[in-house]
């Protein structure tokens, strides 16, 4: 009880102390305020441009997703923020960006998702700079994020290439046999019609026949490799490509500073200091006790 009673005086000092130096409390808030805003004011303005990449997904044969490079949302972000990213991405844009400063300036993300209670970064990569020059933040965002994409999608480009030259080619041969199928029943076509006995025109139908066989043959299994080659690329370009999803733009305001942010900062700071000396003050005007 007596421990409760010391704190209801304590308490009561305090707000007493507070009654008598408020114009203390509220001056300190307001010089906080105010240096607050000219923080503000005299601070750098920045401006945050964001360029988002889907990074790909690597597939085996049947379009089953696979482990690899472009699959590995965590890889992506330390090869945006290493070194020779960087370098590459400071000589593409110029503009007196250099390498310490950008790499200070760079936030890499990978979104998550919750799959059966473990979490695990998606296939999405989203970059931000932040720059006192809007245009250059966008054109570094920009930078970086195509840089991402040579790095991890030259294996998939390549077996686009591959792809569609197999299906160029299959349909070359799809059209000759298709042609020489056709040639083959014109040939047969003018014996039957033709005045010759039975036999010479059986006789004369046999190459056309086994042309026309043979055609059907070689068309069933080039066109079950072209629907193959067909579902992989198409695959490749959906799936597996890395592509830029959102390209960086100039910032239409600053995210900072924040005049919101510096001018509570400022308030709250002025605050602590204004009841701190509230608190001095009042001890200093109790009247000390008698010495005997």
């Amino acid at each position: 009880m007596a421990a409760r009673d010391e704190g209801d005086v304590e308490l009561g000092s305090f707000l007493r102390a507070v009654a008598h130096n408020w114009w203390v409390v509220v001056a300190l808030a307001l010089i906080g305020l105010l240096a607050g805003a000219l923080l503000t004011v005299f601070t750098p303005k920045s401006y945050d441009s964001t360029a988002s990449v889907y990074i790909g997904q690597t597939t085996d044969a049947n379009g089953n997703p696979m482990p690899g490079l472009n699959s590995n949302a965590r890889a992506a972000v330390q090869l945006v923020t290493s070194e020779a990213v960087l370098q590459e991405t400071v000589k593409r844009v110029g503009e007196g960006l250099t390498v310490s400063g950008l790499r200070g300036s760079i936030s890499v993300d990978t979104p998550t998702q919750v799959v059966k209670g473990s979490t695990t970064a998606v296939n999405f990569v989203t970059i931000t700079v932040s720059d006192t020059k809007r245009a250059r933040a966008a054109a570094a965002a920009n930078a970086l994020a195509a840089i991402l994409i040579e790095r991890i999608g030259s294996g998939t480009g390549d077996k686009i290439t591959l792809l569609q030259g197999q299906i160029d080619t299959n349909n070359s041969e799809l059209t000759a046999l298709n042609r020489r199928s056709a040639d083959a029943e014109t040939a047969l076509k003018a014996i039957g019609e033709s005045s010759a006995s039975k036999s010479d025109k059986a006789l004369a139908s046999v190459p056309y026949v086994s042309i026309v066989q043979s055609a059907a043959t070689e068309r069933e299994s080039i066109s079950s490799d072209l629907q193959r080659d067909q579902l992989m690329l198409l695959v490749a370009k959906d799936v597996e490509l890395a592509r830029v999803l959102h390209e960086a733009v100039p910032a239409d305001s600053a995210s900072a500073p924040s005049l919101t942010l510096n001018g509570g900062a400022g308030i709250l700071a002025g605050v602590v200091v204004g009841l701190v000396v509230a608190l001095f003050r009042e001890r200093l005007r109790r009247p000390r006790p008698a010495v005997a």
